[in-house]
């Protein structure tokens, strides 16, 4: 009997660790999609500020809030495009708080042709 309550223990320690490394491994791979959904809105808003500095000269940058879900769920989103003489730095961001992924990127409006 106590060896059976043994096996049994140690059997619900291994369930137990198995489904802590699923929780987790499945976390990461929330995370590594947001991160890639943000790096695709950070080149939409490169791709959209070289447009409008092409097309505007007096185009001095913006923000927007395009409508996101990610897992089936609406997710904050927003790109901030700011031009400071010929600097522009694009940033996007998505998620919400503890899961916010940002990035952001700097190049010199004289580079565009």
């Amino acid at each position: 009997m106590v060896c059976v309550l043994a096996c049994l223990m140690i059997v619900a320690s291994l369930v137990g660790l198995l489904v802590k490394d699923a929780v987790a491994a499945r976390q990461e791979t929330k995370l590594r999609l947001q991160l890639l959904q943000t790096e695709r809105l950070l080149d939409a808003g490169i791709l959209r500020s070289a447009k409008q500095i092409q097309r505007d000269g007096e185009y001095n940058g913006e923000t927007w809030q395009p409508e996101l879900s990610l897992h089936g769920q609406p997710v904050p989103a927003s790109v901030s495009i700011s031009i400071d003489n010929t600097q522009v730095m694009v940033t996007a961001r998505i998620g919400t708080s503890p899961h916010v992924t940002t990035l952001s990127h700097h190049y010199s409006s004289s580079q565009i042709k």
